[in-house]
């Protein structure tokens, strides 16, 4: 029941930001959009490694996946093979495939900002019933 409390206080609080304060979502949002570190340079330097431990989870993944067939076993052995053979053979594809996603697309900060009148009554609209789910549950 508490973390309801609490998710219902942070939509409340993220709420009222977006309504009374958008200045200072934006700059809540330029100190959280930093980046800390990178993992390009790490996951190269080990790549013959990481590609073993990929492809050793693989394995175990089809194994169990042989005892329970389910779409997403077969999903996820599959892309854990498919990155470990990348990591052991075509590190440069893993090099663009990185450079090819760190292009941004949409500005979801632009987007949220636009829309923050929006944003911030559905916040503080959907806190309130999770407020009221809990007090009609305490009764």
């Amino acid at each position: 029941m508490s973390y309801l409390l609490f998710c219902a206080l942070i939509g409340l609080c993220f709420g009222l930001l977006f309504l009374l304060s958008p200045e200072a979502l934006g700059r809540l949002g330029t100190v959280l959009n930093a980046v800390l570190f990178t993992l390009n340079g790490q996951t190269l330097r080990y790549r013959f490694w990481i590609g073993l431990v990929f492809l050793a989870i693989a394995v175990w993944i089809f194994y169990v996946g042989l005892q329970v067939a389910a779409w997403y076993i077969i999903a996820s052995w599959m892309v854990a093979l498919v990155f470990g053979l990348l990591f052991l053979f075509l590190p440069g594809w893993l090099t663009w495939m990185s450079k090819a996603s760190n292009v941004m697309l949409v500005s979801t900060d632009e987007l949220a900002i636009g829309w923050r009148r929006v944003i911030g009554i559905a916040l503080i609209v959907s806190s309130i019933y999770i407020f009221y789910g809990i007090f009609m549950s305490m009764k």
